[in-house]
C-alpha cells in the first residue's frame, strides 16, 4: 500500500507538471491529498493548528469553525462554511508544506502547493455538509494529568495560591509604575479602517476582510509598547531559527506577529485583532524561580463591535497565563466568573478607533501595568507586522523550514519550572509558550483564549 501511495502521488505531480491534473477524477483529488498528508507525517511535519474533519483533509478546523458549523442551517450557509473550512486547510498545508525538502520524494513544497491549489476545490465542491460529521477541537487541558493528581484535592489547595496571585496582579494596577524609557510604535496611519459590519455581508455574517481590510484594521488599532529599560530580553524583536532549529530573537527588528479571530457577543459575530510581542527572555531571579527561563511575550487582543469601536481589550502571556481583560464598552458588566477569573483593569479603557493607547510592561515579566498614551518626548522606534502563521514556517541556515513549536503546540525551549507543581491542574508543561490555539487560561476549570463565547463568559 506505501509503494501504492507513493507511486500515485508520483504520477499525479507529473500529470500537474504538464498541465494535466484538470481530467483527474475526484477519487485521484482525494488521494492527492491523502498522500501529501502520509507524506508530511513520515517527514515529522507536524502542526498544532493544522486539525481538520475527520475522513475529510481538505476541511480545517478549530474551535470558531466548529462553533459555526452549528450556526450553518441554510444551504448558503453551509457552502459558506465548506469554504471557509477549506480555507483553513489550504493554508494549514501551504505552511506545513515549506517545510518539506525541495528535493523531497514525492513531494517538494512546489509540487505540494499544486496539489493543494487543483485538488482542495475539487473536494469542497463535491463535500455534501450534511453528510459531515460535527467538528471537535479537543481542548487544551490533559485530564490523566487532573487524574492522577487528585485534581478535585489539587485544586482545593491551589485556591488561596490562585486568589493570592489575583490579587497581586490587581494591584499592580495601581501599584507606582515604573518610568517608560522607551515606546516601539506601529507605522503611521491615516484615516478610518472599514467598519466590521460592512465586512459581514456572507450568509454567516462573520467579518471577513480581505488582506488590504486585514491590513490597515491591523495598523489602526495597533498598541504602542513602552518598556521601562534597555536591557536586551526588555525590548520585543524577531524570532529566527539558529542551525541547529533552535529559536533566536533578534531586537534588531522589532515585530508584531498578528491574526485575526472572531467571538460571538449577543447574536453578533465580532471581529478580533490580535498582536504578539516576543521577548528572548525573562530573566530568573534565582535557582528556585519558577516562571523565568527563555523566550517570553505578550499578546494583546482587539475585540471590535460591529461599528468599529472597541468593546473590550485582552491579554495573555504566550504560555495562556495571566489573563487580563479591559473593558472599554461603558454597557460591559463582568460576570460571576468561576474557577479562575482574569485579572479585570479597574477602569474604563480608552477606545482605539479615536486615539492611540501605549501599553506599559513591567520590567523582566512584562506585565502589563498600565494603559496610557504615547509620549511625544520618548525615545522612540517603529516595529513592524508579520503575518503569526509566519512562525510556523521559519527559515533556516540551511535553507530548509522549521516550526517555532513542536507538534504539540509547545516552543520546547521555554519550559518553566512551574510545570513540575502545577501539572496536577491539567495544563501539560505549565508555563510554556504556545501555539495560537493551544492557549488554556485557567487552572481551575477549563477554559480557552480561543473560545468562540469566551465574551459571554467575561461578561453578563
Amino acid at each position: 500500500m506505501y509503494a501504492i501511495r507513493n507511486g500515485l502521488a508520483a504520477l499525479l505531480i507529473s500529470l500537474m507538471l504538464i498541465g494535466q491534473l484538470a481530467a483527474q477524477t475526484d477519487t485521484d483529488c482525494e488521494q492527492a491529498v491523502f498522500a501529501l498528508h502520509q507524506a508530511l507525517n513520515r517527514a515529522g511535519i507536524k502542526d498544532a493548528q493544522a486539525n481538520t474533519l475527520p475522513g475529510y483533509p481538505h476541511l480545517g478546523i478549530d474551535r470558531w469553525l466548529a462553533y459555526q458549523q452549528q450556526q450553518a442551517r441554510s444551504p448558503a450557509q453551509q457552502q459558506h462554511w465548506i469554504r471557509l473550512s477549506t480555507d483553513k486547510a489550504w493554508q494549514d498545508l501551504s505552511v506545513m508544506s515549506l517545510r518539506l525538502a525541495d528535493k523531497g520524494e514525492p513531494f517538494t513544497p512546489q509540487s505540494a502547493h499544486q496539489i493543494i491549489a487543483t485538488c482542495l476545490p475539487v473536494l469542497a465542491a463535491r463535500t455534501d455538509f450534511d453528510a459531515l460529521p460535527r467538528a471537535e477541537v479537543a481542548d487544551s487541558y490533559a485530564t490523566w494529568l487532573r487524574v492522577v493528581g487528585l485534581y478535585p484535592v489539587t485544586a482545593w489547595l491551589a485556591t488561596g495560591s490562585i486568589d493570592n496571585y489575583h490579587d497581586e496582579m490587581t494591584a499592580r494596577f495601581s501599584d507606582p509604575a515604573p518610568t517608560p524609557q522607551r515606546q516601539f510604535v506601529p507605522p503611521t496611519v491615516v484615516g478610518f479602517p472599514v467598519a466590521p459590519a460592512a465586512l459581514s455581508d456572507n450568509p454567516l455574517k462573520i467579518p471577513l476582510p480581505d488582506a488590504q481590510q486585514r491590513q490597515d484594521l491591523l495598523l489602526h488599532y495597533a498598541p504602542v509598547v513602552m518598556v521601562a529599560d534597555s536591557q536586551r530580553w526588555n525590548q520585543p524583536g524577531r524570532v529566527a531559527l539558529d542551525e541547529n532549529g533552535e529559536p533566536l530573537l533578534s531586537t534588531r527588528e522589532p515585530v508584531s506577529y498578528t491574526w485575526i479571530s472572531w467571538t460571538r457577543y449577543r447574536g453578533q459575530n465580532l471581529l478580533q485583532l490580535n498582536y504578539q510581542f516576543w521577548f528572548s527572555e525573562r530573566p530568573r531571579t534565582g535557582v528556585f524561580d519558577g516562571y523565568g527561563g527563555e523566550l517570553d511575550g505578550l499578546i494583546w487582543r482587539v475585540t471590535l463591535k460591529p461599528d468599529g469601536r472597541v468593546l473590550f481589550y485582552d491579554s495573555i502571556h504566550p504560555c495562556g497565563c495571566y489573563h487580563k481583560v479591559y473593558p472599554v464598552d461603558a454597557e460591559l458588566v463582568a460576570a460571576d466568573i468561576q474557577g479562575d477569573k482574569p485579572v479585570f483593569y479597574p477602569q474604563r479603557v480608552a477606545d482605539a478607533y479615536a486615539e492611540r493607547i501605549a501599553l506599559l510592561l513591567a520590567p523582566d515579566t512584562h506585565y502589563v501595568v498600565r494603559i496610557t498614551s504615547p509620549e511625544e518626548h520618548l525615545l522612540t522606534d517603529s516595529y513592524g507586522f508579520v503575518d503569526a502563521d509566519a512562525l510556523r514556517a521559519l527559515p533556516q541556515p540551511n535553507g530548509q523550514h522549521g516550526s517555532l513549536f513542536n507538534g504539540k503546540g509547545l516552543v520546547p525551549v521555554s519550559k518553566r519550572g512551574e510545570r513540575f507543581y502545577l501539572w496536577p491542574m491539567g495544563v501539560p508543561s505549565a508555563g510554556a509558550m504556545r501555539q495560537p490555539g493551544e492557549h488554556a487560561i485557567a487552572f481551575k476549570g477549563r477554559r480557552h483564549f480561543d473560545d468562540p463565547e469566551l465574551v459571554n463568559i467575561l461578561f453578563e
